[in-house]
């Protein structure tokens, strides 16, 4: 070593100017605050450390899924083909002997100020030093408390003594870094949550409205690719009595009569999840390795059980190329899977109903058939396509005592839903108790439910049995469970996982068997993105979703409704109404009933108690904000000629602004003239807020009347 190279190993060099170094941590704190894309992140950060610590060049390593690897992220002042060689070599925690590797591995930092010289150097970081001109290098972990997630290392082509207080400003910025990509991560994971759970709900509504196989394959297959991000999926049934198994791989679907296909499947996950009847997971870190994987390429695996009738068995399977399925994925996936089995149970036993109702039906079954429809399914009435498919899942739910979530705006009759359900149930012969959680005050609900001991709280003079062991053995319904206070929710999804519940004041477990059915009117899966409502007590209430349309969509029903209603009324009120007039049916399924069915029920009783109805219902008796509020006929003409000038041409912005605002006049003028002047009525006809109404009124001044 010259003289020159050991007294600068003998004197600390000058940390840069403290004001650029407070400008620097700044700009990297903004980064807490504005998630971004975690590799424009990354670089930026790096930049920054290394430009201002006056350091040459810089890589920050960050740990895969499997966390045995160190894969590169960014890198400084690297040339083209350096950066492509870092970015495509993987540093095993296990196999690569270096500094990186054991930064990684026990989450110290270490400064070198002789990289061709210090003993802790290996001979992997002997060839690296070589080839990039490393004088001296600064590695530190990056970790969240005890929890590292990967390295960062800097260094300079000289040989340089690090300062106490250089390196603590280092380790300042890997601390900064660190929480910077935890911040960013759990802002990605919640994301991805949100829109797995979105992905969810919209493939369980495609699933329940449909009754074609293939097509429920393929609902099936794409969005367990979309929520798993795998590579390759495939849906096999085993048809037990036939001896042959179908299968569908999102590229052609074909029947298997034991040949070699079926021989990959014996020795693959999916009939392991055959045989355990439950989810199995190969993910690529896995110490059990399986001896052939489904597809080549693909060494992420898993293999979800779908339970159809006792004929079938069914797996959905997905390989991965990369990366492991997290926890999230895997619950959302077996929810999915659980429901697919629903629709396909509910698929078959519509196939064999069809070929039943060809080759067997009778006057006497279609006089049943004309039976039911006037009684109703368990008092309720409907003979839409809609309701009779939501009759078939409550058949099909309610022999099982999964949890069950019944969705709905208000009035469409979730109550009704529930005690039907009950009643199809094996616990019919119990009791049946619903609770509002909308009606009873957050504290007072608790008590309601669990019950409380003799000296609980003030007033509680002696015991009370809460509704959940008066239930015991039947059928509880949550009305509005999305009102359920969050430490309730808490207290209620330990129920559900235990099986026993503790009554205020007390000390001992009471085990409770009771068939639980939830039910609201508002959006849970906002409710769980906002955070006010629990994300895994929405797994476990959303099992099997019941959604109930809302009456505009059940025009079918809309008058079977009224007439059932009318001839409640003449009995209540010893009239003698027939019907509703032609005139006056158009007009019941123009209106859009916001109250659904409650609302359509309160009309025929306003309209029998306060007119003196003939025999039937005419127009004229209806309410006038039906009326009005009923969609007419919006057609308006709008166009005009357009004379185009030959030479000059023409001010396109303003033409069209001239037209749009003649559409808008033509428009808003037509609803005004249909609802009467009423601006309320004529906010309905275009479905928009009176306020908007007003606000684009006031845009057009007077030019509409």
């Amino acid at each position: 070593m010259t003289e020159t190279a050991k007294k600068m190993l003998t004197t600390f060099q000058p940390l840069p100017d403290k004001d650029k170094l407070l400008k620097s941590v700044h700009r990297i704190s903004s980064f807490l605050t504005s998630p971004s894309n975690i590799d424009d992140v990354l670089k930026s950060i790096l930049d920054e450390v290394v430009d201002t610590m006056e350091f040459d060049r810089g890589i920050i390593c960050l740990l895969d899924d499997t966390r045995e690897n160190l894969i590169t992220k960014v890198v400084k002042n690297y040339s083209p083909e350096e950066e492509q060689r870092a970015i495509s070599v993987k540093l095993n925690l296990k196999k690569h002997d270096c500094l990186e590797t054991r930064v990684a591995t026990f989450g110290y930092c270490v400064a070198l100020e002789d990289s061709d010289t210090d003993s802790r150097v290996t001979e992997t970081d002997r060839k690296i030093t070589r080839f990039y001109k490393r004088g001296s290098t600064f590695y530190d972990a990056l970790k969240i408390e005890d929890d590292i997630i990967g390295i960062i290392a800097v260094w300079r082509k000289k040989k340089w003594k690090f300062s106490p207080e250089e390196i603590n400003v280092l380790h300042t910025f890997s601390n900064q870094v660190s929480v910077v990509i935890h911040n960013i991560r759990l802002f990605e994971n919640n994301l991805r949550k949100i829109q797995e759970l979105m992905i969810l709900q919209k493939a369980v509504s495609e699933l329940h409205s449909n009754d074609d196989l293939d097509k429920m394959h393929e609902i099936l297959m794409r969005n367990a690719l979309k929520i798993s991000n795998a590579n390759k999926a495939l849906v096999y049934f085993l048809d037990l009595k036939k001896k042959r198994c179908l299968i569908n791989d999102g590229e052609s679907v074909y029947i298997d009569e034991k040949n070699e296909y079926d021989e990959r499947i014996d020795r693959s996950i999916i009939q392991k999840a055959l045989n355990a009847d439950a989810i199995v997971v190969q993910q690529p870190s896995s110490d059990s390795v399986i001896t052939t994987h489904l597809f080549d390429g693909c060494p992420s695996e898993i293999a979800f059980p779908i339970k159809i009738k006792d004929e079938f068995k069914g797996v959905l399977y997905l390989g991965k190329k990369e990366g492991a399925y997290s926890r999230d994925q895997i619950n959302v996936l077996d929810i999915l899977a659980k429901n697919a089995a629903i629709s396909y149970d509910n698929a078959i036993m519509h196939s064999m109903l069809s070929i039943e109702a060809e080759s067997l039906k009778t006057e006497v079954e279609k006089l049943k058939e004309r039976e039911d429809l006037l009684l109703g399914f368990h008092d309720i009435l409907g003979k839409s396509k809609k309701m009779f498919g939501i009759f078939h899942v409550i058949h099909e739910v309610a022999k099982h005592d999964t949890s069950i979530l019944i969705q709905g705006e208000s009035g469409t009759g979730k109550e009704l839903i529930g005690r039907a359900i009950h009643r199809e149930s094996n616990r019919s012969v119990k009791r049946f108790v619903d609770v509002n959680c909308a009606a009873i005050p957050g504290t007072l609900l608790e008590s309601e439910l669990f019950g409380y001991e003799a000296g609980a709280f003030t007033d509680a003079k002696k015991r009370k049995i809460g509704l959940l062991e008066h239930a015991n053995g039947g059928t509880l319904l949550l009305d509005e469970v999305g009102d359920m206070s969050l430490p309730l929710q808490a207290k209620f999804l330990r129920l559900l996982e235990n099986g026993y519940i503790r009554r205020l004041g007390g000390t001992e477990n009471i085990p409770i068997d009771v068939r639980f059915l939830f039910s609201t009117n508002k959006d849970l899966v906002s409710m769980v993105a906002e955070g006010s409502f629990r994300e895994d007590l929405f797994y476990r209430i959303s099992v099997v979703p019941i959604v109930i349309p809302p009456l505009r969509e059940r025009d079918d029903d809309i008058i079977l409704l009224a007439q059932y209603y009318i001839e409640q009324f003449n009995d209540k009120f010893n009239k003698k109404v027939r019907g509703v007039s032609r005139e006056a049916q158009s007009i019941l399924k123009r209106y859009s009933w916001p109250g659904n069915v409650r609302e359509l029920k309160n009309v025929i009783e306003r309209i029998m108690i306060l007119q003196d109805v003939g025999a039937t219902i005419t127009e004229e008796n209806l309410p006038a904000e039906i009326r009005v509020a009923a969609p007419q006929d919006l057609t308006v003409q709008v166009g005009e000629p357009l004379t185009l000038p030959s030479h000059e041409g023409m001010d396109y912005r303003l033409t069209v602004d001239r037209l749009t605002r003649k559409i808008k006049e033509k428009i808003l003028s037509k609803a005004l003239e249909l609802s009467g002047g009423n601006k309320a009525g004529a906010a309905r006809l275009l479905n928009i807020s009176r306020y908007s109404l007003i606000r684009e009124l006031k845009k057009l001044g007077e030019n509409v009347s």
